[in-house]
């Protein structure tokens, strides 16, 4: 799941980001929340502008690169897989099953 990738990322981002810069730390922070939104299925289509708004925010404004870096995932993920954010609005949170993405892990090595 897209979504959650970058959800992951972005929690990355959010725990290494020092703190010093408001767009950081504050822009971090809140891509977060909106990507857990989106993933528990509590997500708007406006969200995902929310999150590009933010993503804008951010790029170039923060003291280090973290803040750049954290943007990327997002901006091209929606760029590149929207119809993964908007299957998570309209099917109200992750339409994949996580246990799918372990089917032939059980059979692993069987021959």
């Amino acid at each position: 799941c897209v979504v959650r990738a970058v959800l992951r990322w972005t929690e990355f981002y959010a725990h290494e980001s020092c703190g010093k810069c408001t767009p950081c730390r504050e822009g971090t922070y809140w891509l977060v929340q909106i990507l857990d939104r989106l993933e528990h299925g509590e997500g708007t289509e406006a969200d995902l502008e929310k999150l590009l708004d933010l993503c804008d925010n951010i790029l170039g404004r923060s003291f280090c690169a973290l803040g750049d870096g954290a943007t990327s995932p997002i901006t091209s993920s929606i760029q590149y897989f929207r119809d993964e954010y908007i299957a998570h609005v309209e099917k109200g949170g992750c339409p994949f099953d996580p246990m799918a993405s372990t089917l032939f892990a059980a059979g692993a090595g069987v021959r």
